[in-house]
C-alpha cells in the first residue's frame, strides 16, 4: 500500500483513488501523517475510519481528524486469526456504520499501518457487506493499485467474504 499518496497528487493525477459505493465513496491508505489531515480535508474526504488499536494511536488519530473537521470511527481490529465471536460481533456492527456512512453520501478514507492489510480485509468484508459479488470485490480492491490485493491470503480473504455476508442488516 502506497503511505505516500498524499505527496504524489498533481494536476494530472489525483492523490487518491476513489471507489463509489452506495451515494459515497471510500479510498484506502496509509495512516495519516500530521500534514495529511488537511489535505485528507481538501481532497473530499469527510470520514477518516481508522482500523488500529489503541497501542497503534487511535486516539491520538482522532483527535488530530478532528481537528481537522473530519469525521472519525475507530475499527480496532488485529487482525482475522486473532477474531473471536465477540470480536465479530463488533466487526458486524462497524460494517453496518461504514454502510451507513456511504448511504448518507460521505467521503471515507480508511486506513490502517502502513501494510493496509486489515484496511484492505475490511473494505473486502465492507463489499460483501453490501452485496457485491466476490470477483467485483476483489476487482474493486485491485483498483486501489500497489498491490491491495495480491498480498492478502485467500483465508484472510475468505475470512473477510464470510464477515461481511454474515453481519446483520440493520
Amino acid at each position: 500500500m502506497n503511505t505516500n499518496l498524499l505527496n504524489e497528487a498533481s494536476s494530472e493525477r489525483p492523490a487518491l483513488a476513489w471507489f463509489s459505493l452506495s451515494a459515497g465513496k471510500i479510498c484506502l491508505g496509509g495512516k495519516p501523517t500530521d500534514e495529511s489531515y488537511q489535505k485528507l480535508k481538501s481532497l473530499g474526504v469527510t470520514h477518516l475510519a481508522t482500523v488500529q488499536t489503541g497501542e497503534e494511536q487511535a486516539p491520538v488519530i482522532r483527535d488530530k481528524a478532528h481537528a481537522a473537521g473530519l469525521a472519525w470511527l475507530w475499527v480496532p481490529f488485529t487482525s482475522p486469526g486473532a477474531s473471536s465471536s465477540t470480536d465479530d460481533v463488533h466487526l458486524h456492527q462497524y460494517l453496518h456504520e461504514l454502510s451507513q456512512m456511504l448511504q448518507e453520501g460521505a467521503s471515507i478514507y480508511l486506513h490502517c499501518d502502513g501494510t493496509g492489510h486489515r484496511c484492505s480485509l475490511l473494505f473486502y468484508a465492507l463489499c460483501h457487506y453490501c452485496r457485491l459479488p466476490s470477483n467485483s470485490a476483489y476487482s474493486a480492491l485491485h483498483s486501489f493499485g500497489h498491490g491491495a490485493a495480491n498480498h492478502l491470503p485467500r483465508a484472510d480473504l475468505s475470512w473477510a467474504a464470510s464477515l461481511g455476508h454474515e453481519a446483520p442488516k440493520a
